[in-house]
């Protein structure tokens, strides 16, 4: 652990001030919790000069005061799923704020229907928290839930849980406490009323907004107010399997414009191939116990069972793609009229085939973040942008365009692709091209995944050329998604947001990011600000 003695004067005085503020133990000064906390899914970054563990929104704003004194930036950092180096630095002089500390779930209002948590509640704290009070919040949760932050997921703008009807998470949010770069805590959205709890977001203008899908270039989120609604007591569950990629989209479109699914997710052949090959007995098992504890046990619950020991591994083609989907009722009437309507708007387009994923899915929702590297140890990483329900199949062909143009590395290199797809309500379909490649892990991939799972696993030499040539053609897809028009969620560092601002948009945006933290320390780089 370096002595902050042997630092350069302002780096050394910053130290021992945060010391004394969060106590020695969260202050992190070792070469490898630096190290592991300047690498994200895919990237690995200048280590920061110290990692902190605030306790509280207080010894947040106090880190930020410290910070602005010596002029350090501050790199917010929640659960650590990205892969666009959103928490990554450009610069040794940068401090990285840990917000895992701030896990309190603060106060549930069932009647009035909020729940306000610190932001570094995972939502499968939060979910867990909500269950036995029967509600949830509208969005609640990204596949990554188990790690994922609630305040991480507002500055990403994640999605999938509950996606399907709500969107994105942004749509559930009522209010946030942010911590600006001058280490005052802005109120805002339904958190401004000084008189009032935070039931309703719109108070005057709504500046949650400007905090929502930052990237924390604006602030560093401490405490969220999230809408609540009941939990649907009934569920159902659908796959089909699409014989191409236009009729998929066409289906996935008019499914989109019911409003009646919670979740739908689609494969490729490329991906499907990597999720069969993923399984394995033990998955076997343990998914069919979690859907059968989710069914409530007793008949219902073998049931269940039967149905997904019955449906076996083979009911995927891999030569198509497959469409899964959750939906939910208030009764059994309801939940099956929209399963009704979902195999008409189905029928002569898709062929029905057992619903083994969306109901694993569902039975557990948070499941560990295996996925993070192939079946045989390959290192994973995605892309991905929204467009609209009509724009979808141009899009998919437009990225396979990007593909054809990279075919003699990808053969080269032995590198994969694949694509997973959903929708964003009744906005957008999201399109995620994956790629994987044979390439030693990361200490992040060592830390963050289950090492159960690790040890089964083969793993490869340093693979540079391969990873370049990953980059490239990750760049090319990001410029694909650019040309298209479409949203990206996780920008960060990565997607070239400023070229795809309207110029007034971007000179707002600036003039506000001057106005917040005229010294640039916050998250500098993400958004393509402060750099």
């Amino acid at each position: 652990m370096p002595d902050p003695a042997a630092l350069r004067p302002p780096e050394s005085d910053a130290i021992r001030e945060l010391q004394s503020l969060l106590g020695a133990g969260h202050v992190l000064l070792g070469e490898e919790d630096r190290s592991f906390y300047a690498q994200d899914v895919h990237h690995a970054a200048v280590p920061p000069l110290a990692v902190l563990r605030p306790a509280d929104a207080e010894e947040v704003s106090g880190i930020v005061r410290v910070a602005g004194r010596h002029g350090l930036a501050v790199l917010p950092r929640g659960g650590g799923m990205s892969y666009t180096r959103g928490y990554l630095g450009d610069r040794r002089d940068a401090l990285t704020v840990d917000l895992g500390r701030l896990n309190r779930v603060l106060d549930i209002n069932v009647e009035d229907g909020w729940v306000s948590v610190e932001c570094g509640v995972t939502w499968k704290q939060l979910h867990d928290a909500l269950a036995p009070l029967g509600v949830r919040t509208p969005f609640w949760g990204p596949l990554s839930g188990l790690r994922s932050t609630v305040g991480g997921a507002i500055s990403q703008g994640a999605l999938f849980l509950g996606s399907g009807t709500h969107g994105a998470v942004g749509e559930s949010v009522l209010g946030l406490d942010v911590v600006l770069a001058d280490g005052s805590i802005a109120r805002v959205g339904a958190h401004a009323n000084a008189q009032g709890g935070p039931f309703f977001r719109q108070f005057g203008p709504d500046l949650s907004a400007m905090f929502t899908h930052d990237c924390g270039a604006l602030g560093i989120k401490v405490r969220a107010t999230l809408r609540l609604l009941r939990v649907q007591p009934e569920l159902r569950h659908l796959s089909f399997n699409v014989a191409d990629a236009r009729s998929l989209f066409a289906l996935m479109a008019d499914i989109a414009r019911e409003r009646i699914v919670s979740e739908l997710v689609a494969f490729d052949p490329g991906l499907q191939k990597v999720r069969m090959k993923r399984v394995s007995l033990a998955e076997d098992a343990k998914a069919l116990g979690h859907v059968m504890k989710a069914a409530g046990g007793g008949l219902k619950a073998l049931q269940e069972g039967a149905r997904v020991v019955l449906g076996g591994r083979g009911f995927l083609d891999e030569a198509q793609f497959s469409l899964h989907l959750t939906l939910e009722g208030r009764d059994a009437a309801e939940a099956d009229a929209r399963l009704g309507r979902l195999r008409a708007l189905a029928a002569g387009r898709a062929s029905e085939v057992a619903a083994t994923i969306p109901k694993v899915l569902r039975a557990n929702p948070f499941a560990e973040v295996n996925s993070m590297l192939g079946p045989g140890g390959e290192r994973w990483v995605p892309v991905h942008g929204s467009v609209p329900l009509s724009a979808a199949a141009r899009a998919y062909e437009a990225l396979e365009a990007v593909y054809r143009r990279h075919a003699e590395a990808c053969g080269r290199h032995a590198i994969d692709h694949g694509y997973l797809l959903c929708i964003v309500g009744d906005r957008a379909i999201l399109i995620e091209p994956v790629l994987y490649w044979p390439d030693a892990r990361q200490l992040f991939h060592e830390r963050v995944l289950d090492a159960d799972y690790l040890a089964k696993l083969p793993s490869f030499a340093g693979n540079p050329a391969a990873r370049e040539a990953v980059e490239r053609i990750r760049v090319d897809l990001a410029r694909c998604f650019l040309e298209l028009g479409a949203v990206n969620f996780q920008i960060g560092r990565f997607y070239p947001y400023q070229e795809g601002l309207d110029p007034s948009a971007a000179a707002l945006l600036g003039a506000v990011k001057q106005l917040l933290d005229p010294q640039g320390i916050m998250n500098p780089g993400s958004l393509g600000l402060g750099r």
